[in-house]
């Protein structure tokens, strides 16, 4: 039950009602939440815009906000952490293709213990013998299964030539690289996934213990990516769809010595117990971002903060890397929702890239006036400005806290893609600027009676969420989308009148 329960929960948001979902928790048309509340008792006149107060706001108020992080983060390197589980893949029927046997992809897992820390620099996007992408620091430390302690201490990255080999190493070092599954990047026995930071490269082995080489000029392949593997370390088995975990707090470390040469030739690794090594670390800390990765962000799927009985939702603490850029201008006009209102977006534009490199784009939103009293909730005309709502408002989902909401929309929007075709059309959007629900490490904040939102003029955030719903209240999930809906944020916004 729950498990559906919050898309009425979520309707709310939008002032719809919502019958057909299976749950009979609720009356039909009932979202379960109180009353909304008079709409001159959810609006705000204050004279300062980053301060709430009690009445309606001005007519023809005209509001702006805007911010620009057009370009996705680089990574350049992570590290294990205290919390994060190691253990080695062992020999075994490769989960993508069980014919395949023995193979390091397996779903044999065994217990092990290390750690590690990587730093690179990636400079070159192509291939080339002159390509200047390193590995400039490095310490991999990990205890296989047979109890031999391992230590890599440096790795020489391959440059080869343009076009050599089966596919491309982008220079030795890539970033934020779509590879395995049918990508042709990589083993097809790896499922598809992001990687942040993938390298290939040559390495001695060594005997942590005495120092001494136990294996010299072996290849490594390095990936720290989303995560392929689930509680159970069973791996994902997407091939043409990417089903890897991209909350990037679950993100994991691949190292891998393969049983091959560097002419693709077998050659076991000497000093191990299978011929090859394939280990791994989960929960790594990503480091060095080219900027910071929390200023555009992507909400996923996952557990309600304020209530994880309600999963999967779009009000979770999961968190996936994005950027982009946005603009918008608001007109205020009325107070109350009609269908005469006259309050409108005059300009709007965004374009957000998610962590894959799939970009969307949107230049208009067409406000909806709905007549008086209509839905869960009043939409102020269509647009409101300094607005409490959320949590135990009335106004807008329960599962946010309670906020004040600078500019806050309810609209229909055409959804396209990079070159600008539509990819879903007349899609609901609500948009709102308001105070910072997040923390620094972007958990959302969970009180629903009290606004502990943080209201700095530095801290404005921006959401902007396509929902997985039509106008009749109905399961309709937006096409070209991993999830079925978007719930896209931007951090540290402009806003002005």
């Amino acid at each position: 039950m729950k498990r559906v329960a919050w898309y009425i929960v979520m309707l709310s948001a939008f002032g719809l009602t919502f019958s057909a979902c299976g749950d009979d928790s609720n009356p039909p048309g009932d979202s379960g939440l109180p009353d909304a509340p008079d709409v001159m008792d959810a609006t705000t006149d204050a004279p300062d815009v980053m301060d709430a107060a009690t009445d309606a706001p001005d007519p023809a108020r005209v509001r702006s906000s805007s911010a620009s992080y057009a370009d996705l983060v680089k990574f350049g390197g992570s590290q294990s952490t205290a919390s994060g589980e190691v253990y080695e893949i062992l020999p075994g029927p490769a989960a993508l293709n069980p014919a395949a046997d023995p193979t390091p992809f397996s779903n044999n897992t065994g217990a092990a213990s290390g750690s590690y820390r990587l730093a690179v620099s990636d400079t070159s996007a192509e291939d080339s013998e002159s390509s200047t992408d390193a590995v400039t620091d490095v310490e991999i430390r990990f205890t296989g299964s047979d109890g031999t302690n391992y230590l890599i201490d440096g790795i020489n990255v391959i440059h080869k030539p343009l076009g050599a080999g089966d596919h491309s190493f982008f220079g030795g070092v890539g970033s934020n690289v779509v590879m395995h599954g049918d990508t042709g990047l990589g083993t097809a026995m790896m499922p598809k996934m992001l990687a942040y930071i993938t390298l290939w490269g040559m390495v001695n082995l060594k005997d942590a213990d005495t120092g001494a080489v136990l294996a010299t000029g072996r290849i490594i392949h390095i990936m720290t990516g989303t995560r392929v593997r689930d509680a159970s370390k069973q791996l994902v088995l997407g091939v043409d769809s990417d089903l890897s975990d991209h909350d990037i707090n679950m993100a994991e470390t691949h190292v891998i010595l393969p049983p091959l040469d560097a002419t693709g030739a077998m050659s076991p690794v000497p000093g191990t117990a299978h011929g090859f090594l394939h280990m791994m670390f989960e929960n790594v800390e990503l480091t060095a971002p080219s900027r910071d990765p929390s200023l555009a962000y992507e909400i996923l799927p996952g557990p309600a903060a304020i209530d994880p009985a309600m999963t999967p939702t779009p009000f979770s603490n999961r968190i996936a890397v994005g950027a982009g850029s946005y603009s918008l201008t608001v007109r205020d006009v009325d107070a109350e929702d009609s269908t005469d209102s006259m309050d409108a977006v005059d300009n709007f534009s965004l374009s957000f890239t998610l962590d894959d490199g799939t970009t969307y784009t949107a230049d208009a939103i067409n406000i909806i006036h709905k007549p008086l009293g209509a839905g869960d909730h009043s939409f102020m005309g269509g647009v409101g400005i300094d607005t409490i709502m959320h949590g135990d408002t009335g106004l807008g989902t329960a599962l946010m806290p309670k906020m004040l909401a600078y500019i806050t929309l309810w609209g229909m929007v055409d959804l396209k893609d990079e070159s600008g075709t539509v990819v879903a059309s007349n899609r609901i959007i609500h948009l709102m600027v308001a105070s910072r629900a997040r923390t620094s490490d972007l958990e959302l904040i969970t009180d629903t009676a009290t606004d502990a939102t943080d209201h700095s003029p530095t801290m404005v955030e921006t959401h902007i969420i396509l929902p997985p719903v039509n106008m009749a209240g109905e399961m309709d999930p937006i096409p070209g989308t991993r999830h079925g809906f978007l719930h896209l944020m931007f951090e540290q916004v402009t806003l002005s009148d």
